[in-house]
C-alpha cells in the first residue's frame, strides 16, 4: 500500500497534534483490584476476544504446538499442514480427568497426554483410548479436543475462545491499513523475554498507552525524545500515538539541550533495548550538528540513506512513519512501540486480579529478497530481574501502583487527555463487560 491509501498515517501532524478532549468521570478503582471484576471479565472479555497466542514462525512445522495461557485457561496453538494457514488451536485439556494435554512447546505426531496416554490427532479427534472397554460407551465426539477460533495476521497467530467469533479482520480493522507499510512479513524476533508483574492487567496496559510519565519515569530520554503534546488517534477498538524522535521535551527544557547530551540520550535509549547505535557514533563526528530540528533532519537522511543502502524499502512510510516511534494499542493486550526499522512488541497476559504475565518480543526488518530468519526462543526472566534500564524504570511502577490503589482513600483514575487511549480501552472493555 501507498501512503496516500493510508489516511491516518498522512493525516498526523506531529507538530500540530489533536487528540480527543478529556472526559468527567473516573475510572472506577474496583476494575484493578476485584478478583470478581477479574473472574467477569474471564467469561465476557477473554472468552470473546482476539488474541496473540504466538506467532507463526514458532511453529513452522507440522505438528509443531506452543502453548497459550491467559489468566487460568491453556490452549494449545498447533501446525496442521504446511500451508500458510493450517493452524488450529484447542483448550489444552484432556477430556479424561483435566490434565493439561501439553505443557510449553514441542512438535509431536499425535497430541497424547501423558497421564494415562489419551491421544488426539492434530485436527482434534480422539485417536486412543486404553481400555476404552472398562468405560461406559461414550461418542468419539464427546471427547473431541475443544476448537477455538483461529485467524492469522502477518506472522501472528490469533486465537479466540469464542468459537463464534467475527473474523479476525474485522476485529483488527483499521488498525491493520496502519501496520501494513511496515511490512511485518520480512521482520523477526532476534529477542525474546517473559517475565511476571505484579499488576493488575489493565493498569499495565494503561502504563504504556500514554506518554505523560516519559519525562518522570525516563528523565535520560528527554534531550532527545518529545513526551509533551503528543499526537493520539483512537481506530476502532484500538488506539496510537506518535512520540517524535531528535527533539527534547519541551516541559524539561527552556532552551536546546547540549548536543552531546541528546546524543547521550539518544544511546542510552538505544542501549536499553540492545539496539545498534552505530548511527550514534555517526553523528558525534558531525562538527556543528545543532540539536533540535537540524538533529532530527539530519537523523531522517541518515535513516533513509541507511535503508536504501541496506535494501530496505520504506517507500510506504512517511517522514514521520521512519524517525519516530508510533505506538500501537492492539485492544485489548499488545502494546507495539513501531519503528521503520522494526519493532518492540510488549504482550500482557492477566494472571490473576493482581499479576500478570509481561511478554517483549523485538524484532527486525531484514533486508528485501533475504531470508527471514526463524524467531529466538523466549529466556524467562524472574520477577524484579531486570529487562533492560527503559523497562525496568516502567516496571518499578506497576507494583507500587497496585498496592497503592488500594487506599480507602482512591477512589478511581482521573485521566487527562494525554492519556485519551487509556480511558478508550476501558470504554471498549466496558461494551465487551455489557454484552
Amino acid at each position: 500500500m501507498t501512503v496516500a491509501e493510508n489516511p491516518i498515517a498522512s493525516g498526523i501532524d506531529v507538530f500540530s497534534p489533536v487528540r480527543p478532549a478529556p472526559r468527567p468521570g473516573l475510572i472506577d478503582v474496583e476494575r484493578f483490584q476485584s478478583p470478581a471484576v477479574f473472574e467477569a471479565e474471564m467469561t465476557k472479555l477473554w472468552g470473546r476476544v482476539w488474541q496473540v497466542g504466538c506467532l507463526l514462525s514458532e511453529i513452522p512445522a507440522v505438528g509443531d504446538y506452543r502453548e497459550y495461557v491467559v489468566g487460568p485457561w491453556s490452549f494449545l496453538v498447533v501446525r496442521t499442514g504446511t500451508g500458510g494457514e493450517d493452524v488450529k488451536a484447542y483448550h489444552n485439556v484432556c477430556h479424561h480427568r483435566g490434565r493439561k494435554v501439553k505443557t510449553g512447546s514441542g512438535n509431536a505426531a499425535l497430541l497424547m497426554c501423558i497421564y494415562h496416554g489419551w491421544t488426539w490427532s492434530l485436527e482434534g479427534d480422539i485417536t486412543y483410548i486404553p481400555e476404552r472397554d472398562s468405560f461406559c460407551p461414550f461418542a468419539d465426539s464427546e471427547v473431541r479436543l475443544t476448537e477455538v477460533s483461529v485467524g492469522v495476521f502477518k506472522d501472528f497467530v490469533f486465537i479466540n475462545p469464542d468459537p463464534d467469533a467475527p473474523p479476525l479482520e474485522k476485529h483488527l480493522a483499521g488498525m491493520a491499513d496502519i501496520i501494513e507499510p511496515y511490512r511485518y512479513e520480512r521482520m523477526y524476533r532476534w529477542r525474546s523475554m517473559t517475565t511476571t508483574l505484579r499488576g493488575n492487567w489493565k493498569n499495565v496496559v494503561d502504563a504504556f498507552t500514554e506518554n505523560y510519565h516519559g519525562r518522570t519515569v525516563h528523565p535520560e530520554s528527554t534531550p532527545f525524545v518529545e513526551y509533551t503534546n503528543p499526537p493520539v488517534e483512537l481506530v476502532d477498538d484500538h488506539s496510537l500515538n506518535v512520540t517524535p524522535f531528535g527533539l527534547s521535551d519541551s516541559l524539561s527544557f527552556t532552551e536546546p539541550p547540549d548536543m552531546d547530551d541528546a546524543l547521550d540520550a539518544m544511546e542510552w535509549s538505544l542501549n536499553a533495548f540492545g539496539e545498534d547505535t552505530t548511527s550514534v557514533g555517526v553523528l558525534r563526528e558531525m562538527k556543528g550538528l545543532q540539536p533540535g530540528p537540524e538533529l532530527r533532519e539530519t537523523l531522517l537522511g541518515m535513516m533513509k540513506a541507511g535503508y536504501e543502502q541496506g535494501g530496505l524499502d520504506v517507500s510506504g512510510l512517511t517522514d514521520s512513519q521512519i524517525v519516530d516511534n508510533w505506538h500501537f494499542h492492539i485492544f485489548p493486550n499488545v502494546l507495539v512501540n513501531q519503528y521503520s526499522f522494526g519493532y518492540w512488541l510488549f504482550r500482557v497476559r492477566p494472571i490473576d486480579s493482581e499479576y500478570s504475565a509481561f511478554d517483549m518480543w523485538y524484532a527486525h526488518r531484514v533486508p528485501d529478497g533475504a531470508e527471514v530468519p526463524p524467531p529466538v526462543e523466549t529466556e524467562v526472566i524472574p520477577e524484579g530481574g531486570s529487562c533492560g534500564a527503559v523497562m525496568d524504570q516502567d516496571f518499578s511502577n506497576i507494583p507500587v501502583q497496585q498496592l497503592g490503589q488500594k487506599s480507602p482513600a482512591f477512589k478511581g483514575c482521573r485521566l487527562s487527555s494525554i492519556e485519551a487511549r487509556c480511558r478508550h480501552m476501558h470504554e471498549v472493555i466496558d461494551r465487551y463487560m455489557n454484552a
